[in-house]
């Protein structure tokens, strides 16, 4: 009598057992994945919302006005100190922005900018650092 090929019952059922397990893996990866990409893109937003923030009083400074209440020494990261904190709004994402204004070398100001997500709030943060020349 002749022996026919295939698998057994058993067989089948581990190989789809192994399947789902990979299948649900994979699934779990996607969504960490789509996690990871909002995560980076809040992240670019919040710097961007900063490197704005600092170009803009860069260019007070550089301009031929008189030294504006942005420029004045003082502010803080954490806190809303009068005309040392504003808001903006990127991609329907509205940001607090932060500043501390510090004397800097050789008449300069040494300029940090904090950015937060205000609205929807979100973890996370960027502060960037930068010398302004104001004369």
């Amino acid at each position: 009598m002749a022996k026919i090929g295939g698998f057994s019952l058993v067989e089948l059922l581990v190989a789809m057992v192994i399947f789902s397990f990979g299948v649900l893996a994979g699934v779990a990866l996607l969504g960490a994945g789509y996690r990871w990409e909002g995560q980076a893109e809040l992240e670019t937003q919040m710097t961007v919302a900063a490197e704005m923030k600092i170009e803009e009083l860069k260019a007070i400074a550089g301009s031929e006005q008189d030294d504006t209440v942005q420029l004045v020494l003082g502010g803080d990261l954490d806190a809303n100190v009068a005309e040392h904190w504003d808001t903006v709004e990127l991609d329907r994402r509205v940001f607090i922005r932060r500043w501390l204004v510090e004397a800097g070398p050789a008449g300069s100001r040494q300029v940090a900018v904090r950015a937060q997500p205000l609205n929807p709030p979100a973890a996370g943060q960027a502060i960037l650092w930068s010398y302004v020349i104001h004369e």
